[in-house]
């Protein structure tokens, strides 16, 4: 349940930063659609979280069942977001050293300032490790929320009990 609340938060946070963000690195549209991305695997993270706290067979299926598609999409999302990263590296630098964006004004002394002392690539290669170690714990947890739903499958064949699961849940 810690690597499910720990999930939870990461993407929780990192999707409220790509809200905010984003349009630093991204184009709008596709700053909305990382954050709503994070979002979703924090959804997920909270299903499994509630699944493994109440365990409870409807949430554990449920979560096994929605996040290999999220874990395959996460894959995909890692790639264009290094891609487009690298494609807009002289936009990051141009919006840190004096160019002025879209809202008027330089973003030297404003939120997005912390990007802007260190070196673009490092900040680059920084953010791809942080989505690579976030898409570690996300396949991590599948697998360990995986294991639980499996061991919850067959706890009545283990009692010795010729018994489906759902018949074994109503069993005192």
């Amino acid at each position: 349940m810690f690597l499910t609340g720990l999930v939870i938060i990461l993407n929780a946070i990192g999707g409220i930063l790509l809200f905010l963000w984003g349009s630093y690195f991204f184009s709008s549209t596709m700053a909305v659609i990382f954050g709503g991305f994070s979002a979703l695997q924090a959804v997920t993270a909270g299903i499994a979280f509630l699944g493994l706290c109440n365990w409870s067979y409807m949430l554990t299926r449920m979560f096994v069942f929605v996040q290999w598609l999220v874990a395959f999409l996460a894959t995909a999302r890692i790639g264009v977001m290094a891609f487009q990263l690298e494609r807009n590296k002289a936009h990051i630098a141009a919006e840190c050293w004096g160019a002025v964006n879209d809202k008027g004004y330089s973003p030297q002394g404003t939120a997005a300032a912390f990007y802007c002392n260190t070196n673009i690539d490092t900040f680059i290669l920084f953010f791809i490790a942080g989505l690579v170690v976030d898409y570690v714990l996300n396949l991590y947890m599948y697998f360990v929320v995986w294991r639980f739903y499996v061991r919850m499958r067959l706890y009545p064949f283990q009692k010795g009990i010729t018994r489906t699961y759902e018949q074994g849940l109503y069993d005192i």
